[in-house]
């Protein structure tokens, strides 16, 4: 009776451990793929802050010499980022925050993605 006892103890032990080291296991995928993807999103990010930057400036120039004053180019330019910086707060919830937040719960939980999809 009393190995029984001690067997079972260690029996729970053991799957007390397991359980744990599977915990840790996922804890350290999802900490991994998040890691990984915002240092994607920066690097990308980075890359899309300078093409748009040289963009800019050319098309700066490009209407510049259309209107034979890189003043009003650089201005038209200005404006069109306006618009888009007014478009962007109006909208934002739908472009940023929605996708944002069901990113973050499709990376911490996929296991709740596979039970959605069946």
């Amino acid at each position: 009776m009393l190995d029984d006892i001690n067997d079972l103890k260690k029996d729970v032990l053991e799957y007390i451990e397991v359980k744990l080291d599977l915990v840790r296991l996922h804890t350290a995928e999802n900490l991994s793929r998040i890691f990984s993807n915002v240092a994607t999103i920066a690097v990308i990010g980075y890359l899309l802050f300078f093409i748009i930057l040289f963009i800019s400036f050319a098309s700066g120039f490009y209407i510049g010499s259309l209107l034979d004053s890189n003043e009003l180019g650089f201005l038209c330019v200005a404006g069109f980022y306006t618009l888009l910086l007014i478009l962007f707060l109006v909208f934002r919830k739908q472009i940023v925050e929605r996708p944002v937040i069901k990113a973050i719960v499709r990376l911490l939980f996929p296991k709740f993605e596979d039970d959605e999809k069946k």
